[in-house]
């Protein structure tokens, strides 16, 4: 996936830009240099400008991506952005919008309705979120009046969504002829307020402003050019490394601080941080084919006794309780699936220990935990190395040792923990899905091979009926039909919410203008010093 460059030039500007804690010419953040305003960004790592080659995308990596349209934060309703002027037909299976003039790539060229066309048709070949646009089954061009137009196969909520969303971008037809994946990995140069100069994969990537750019996003003030000219933005610097540059000036923005570093930020007068958080779900996926939560009677217990409330209290503010797979801030929410949820699924150590006993097991030799025919009550969790899931599952583990259950936890890379399941090798493993929009929730929660795409546990039922609640067009009956759905699912114990993160940025008192709206996105437009 990372094309890697090591050239000794490149290497002395890292040493360079580590040095100053911003980029060659600079001596700190939000420095306006002359004419020249720059910033320094301390962000994950980024793997690639394509967006349809991504599967994971940082708020910071917007930057480099314009959505097709905005998103209201309150309702989900799609509005102007690089398109305007959307119309969906009455039975939802024809959408049409126009692409105006006078929007240009950082490269000079004119943003092109076939540039979108063009670029949904690559995102279908390459895209893992293909599925949510797959509906698509042609796209029609009118030049003279730059409307495009789609026909759908059927209708589809998430596909609205996708249409605002960071794995869908604008690139130009040009590139999408001329580059192969490989080159367009790194090369693809999507229709956004700045572009990528340069980069060190794994290191830093070096943004320049596009000065072409031009937005009908009713959410911000500013529809031209964004008033910063250049952002070093830094991947993997210590925590300790970006505290001091945020507190000395010489990083201008951070992206997710851990509850450690905001702590030590919270009293300093040039550092605001502010919640910035995306519907999400932790959640645990239980293996029901074999090992110990093969018996569901385990599997139930295990759940019942779960103390959500007494985990989240561990992680210092940065996690809240969850009790439904759509959490409480996504679309669709349904209030009826989340207290059948609390009211029949958790909290009940009464029910958990008569489950225990029913199931045979019991501390037979005083040592304090539970055994039967021989067997110790012992499973593996798998769980990524994040400071708040990490919080969550040592409470976890201290919790349930005191009804006698050992659990095993081991801390890796979020990618292999979903590596284990899609194995199949595991006993428990902690996951979460990060999307405002239900259906991706539903249709991706699964990585078991039992359960995934159907599986062999005859589960395709559950994705029927996902496919049906998406195909409604009516919001109130969808959002009736997904919390149905969540309620039927419950009784399988598989997929139990555990927890939804409380996210937070930290940026210098200096830079201004951004705005982050109540759903967690952050447009740029009016970033400025």
């Amino acid at each position: 996936m990372k094309k890697l460059i090591a050239l000794l030039l490149a290497f002395a500007m890292v040493f360079a830009m580590a040095a100053c804690g911003s980029d060659s010419g600079s001596s700190g953040g939000g420095e306006a240099s002359g004419d020249v305003k720059k910033l320094v960004i301390a962000d994950d790592e980024w793997y690639g400008t394509d967006p349809y080659q991504q599967d994971t995308w940082s708020t910071v990596q917007t930057l480099i991506n314009e959505p097709i349209f905005s998103i209201d934060p309150e309702t989900g309703a799609l509005n102007d952005s690089i398109a305007t002027g959307l119309e969906v037909s009455e039975d939802g299976l024809t959408m049409t919008f126009t692409v105006p003039e006078g929007k240009y790539y950082a490269s000079g060229e004119q943003v092109e309705p076939e540039d979108i066309k063009a670029s949904l048709e690559y995102g279908q070949q390459i895209s893992p979120y293909a599925e949510g646009w797959e509906n698509i089954e042609s796209i029609d061009v009118d030049e003279a009046t730059r409307k495009v137009t789609f026909h759908l196969s059927r209708f589809s909520s998430d596909l609205l969504y996708y249409l605002g969303e960071c794995f869908i971008g604008c690139i130009d037809k040009d590139q999408l002829d001329t580059m192969t994946e490989d080159e367009l990995m790194w090369g693809a140069q999507c229709y956004a307020p700045f572009y990528v100069d340069s980069y060190e994969p794994g290191s830093f990537v070096v943004l320049k402003k596009n000065e072409g750019f031009k937005s009908d996003n009713p959410y911000v003030t500013n529809k031209g050019p964004v008033d910063i000219d250049e952002i070093y933005v830094k991947f993997n610097t210590d925590d300790f490394t970006v505290i001091e540059e945020m507190k000395s000036g010489a990083c201008d923005y951070w992206n997710a601080p851990t509850p450690d570093a905001r702590q030590q930020l919270a009293n300093s007068s040039n550092v605001v941080i502010a919640e910035k958080s995306y519907p999400v779900t932790d959640f645990m996926e239980i293996n029901t084919d074999e090992g110990i939560f093969a018996d569901q009677r385990l599997r139930e217990a295990l759940c019942l006794l779960l103390d959500r409330e007494k985990y989240c209290e561990m992680t210092n503010g940065a996690a809240v309780p969850a009790y439904s797979m759509i959490y409480d801030t996504m679309l669709y929410f349904s209030q009826a699936a989340k207290d059948d949820f609390m009211a029949n699924y958790a909290n009940n150590e009464t029910r958990a220990l008569e489950l225990l006993a029913e199931a045979g097991w019991a501390d037979t030799d005083g040592d304090g935990i539970l055994d039967k025919d021989g067997q110790k009550f012992e499973f593996g969790m798998y769980a990524s190395t994040d400071s708040t899931r990490q919080a969550i599952v040592q409470a976890m583990q201290e919790h349930l040792k005191g009804y006698g259950m050992i659990m095993n936890s081991e801390a890796i890379d979020w990618n292999y923990v979903h590596e284990y399941l899609e194995a199949d090798e595991y006993d428990t493993g902690i996951h979460s899905l990060e999307w405002m929009e239900p259906i991706l929730i539903l249709n991706c929660m699964y990585d078991d091979p039992e359960y995934i795409n159907g599986g062999d546990n005859d589960y395709q039922w559950f994705y029927e009926e996902v496919t049906k609640c998406a195909s409604e067009p009516d919001d109130e009956v969808r959002s009736d039909m997904l919390g149905a759905l969540e309620m039927k699912n419950h009784p399988e114990w598989n997929c139990i919410p555990i927890y939804s993160d409380i996210s937070y940025v930290c940026f210098s008192s200096r830079v201004k203008g951004i705005n982050i709206l109540p759903n967690g996105f952050i447009y740029w437009n009016d970033l400025s010093l």
